[in-house]
């Protein structure tokens, strides 16, 4: 072109586009076009110690996980688990990018959810172990007898350990004095705290209610009619147990039902990754 041939002999671009009656923007550089899609997939994660490991080996390592009684995890707790076990530096997007080719997120399933004004005030001002527990009673049904079971479950606020259990047909006022009972033999207690549940029959029992004002170091706190928020900890719980023993077993007996329940509280407190608790186990 006569406009670079004149530039390359040392004339002014601004002269020459002048005299051609041409725009002085021609001699910009214009690159070609990129028709490069971004950086290409990694096939390998490192550790912390600078391996690599296949991408295929981390997804066999994920479906393993998935595959074992009671693990319900999305993608980043997930992320956690693989880099608690496996010292894998990975970030939480490729996680799921990996879960998600591999068909392993879990199925969107419609949820409940309704507005709730929670007030703070009232939410446990735990500030150790044990010195704030919620209780309360879930159903869960039992096919083989046609019938619902009664699960009584004792968490602790701080670490959200499933302090007790106790698995029966009907819980009665004096099931709940002996579960806090064994508590109370078994658990090195703080001086002072509290017991929060529901306005349930069995806890508004004056028997109940006077067993704890017995104990002088226990404060009984009831929760105001239709809050459940107030009480959120243990019913934060029993959707977990709702997801993933209700609606995945089906129970032909009691003895069934609390035999689940024992190897699930024991995966729960030794191993199952909470987020209440910064991603470790109660």
């Amino acid at each position: 072109m006569i406009a670079f041939n004149f530039a390359k002999e040392g004339y002014s671009k601004s002269l020459i586009a002048e005299i051609l009656k041409i725009d002085r923007s021609i001699f910009y550089y214009k690159p070609e076009q990129d028709t490069t899609k971004g950086k290409a997939k990694s096939r390998y994660t490192k550790t912390r110690d600078g391996e690599k490991i296949l991408n295929s080996k981390v997804v066999s390592q994920i479906e393993e996980l998935l595959s074992r009684e009671f693990v319900d995890y999305g993608y980043l707790k997930v992320t956690h688990w693989l880099r608690q076990n496996f010292f894998y530096v990975i970030n939480p997007k490729k996680v799921y990018r990996l879960m998600r080719e591999n068909g392993l997120l879990n199925k969107i399933t419609s949820r409940k959810k309704r507005p709730r004004n929670w007030v703070k005030q009232l939410v446990p001002p735990t500030e150790k172990v044990f010195d704030y527990l919620e209780f309360d009673i879930k159903y869960m049904y039992v096919a083989g007898a046609n019938r619902n079971a009664h699960l009584i479950t004792v968490i602790d606020v701080r670490s959200r350990w499933v302090v007790a259990q106790y698995v029966c047909w009907s819980v009665k006022k004096g099931n709940v004095i002996d579960l806090f009972d064994q508590i109370f033999e078994l658990y090195p207690l703080p001086v002072r705290f509290y017991v929060r549940c529901d306005n349930g029959s069995q806890f508004i029992a004056n028997e109940v209610q006077k067993y704890f004002e017995e104990k002088e170091n226990v404060t009984q706190e009831f929760c105001k009619p239709a809050t459940p928020e107030q009480n959120a900890h243990i019913e934060s719980y029993h959707s977990i147990l709702e997801k993933v023993i209700c609606q995945q077993y089906e129970f032909e007996s009691l003895e069934e039902l609390q035999a689940t329940m024992n190897r699930f509280v024991s995966f729960y407190n030794f191993e199952r990754i909470h987020s209440g608790v910064g991603y470790i186990s109660p």
